[in-house]
């Protein structure tokens, strides 16, 4: 599956699942790591992360403070 495909199948879910559930939070995280870092870099992450059997998650290290002091956070696979 592409990047695209597995983002979609994963937003699905979150949908069929709803608020609370595990695949709800899971989408959640998904479209906020598209939001911040864009598919360029989001969609490679999940065809490795589908492949390898892992996950995205968000890391936001100590002393990453972007614009107006917010902290920036990087995409991992866990």
């Amino acid at each position: 599956m592409t990047g695209q495909q597995i983002f979609d199948k994963l937003q699905w879910a979150a949908h069929i699942y709803g608020p609370g559930s595990e695949e709800f939070l899971y989408g959640n995280l998904l479209f906020e790591a598209l939001r911040l870092h864009g598919e360029e870099l989001l969609f490679p992450l999940l065809e490795e992360a589908e492949i390898s059997g892992r996950r995205i998650d968000l890391y936001y290290p100590q002393g990453s403070e972007g614009i107006a002091g917010l902290q920036q956070p990087i995409l991992i696979l866990s």
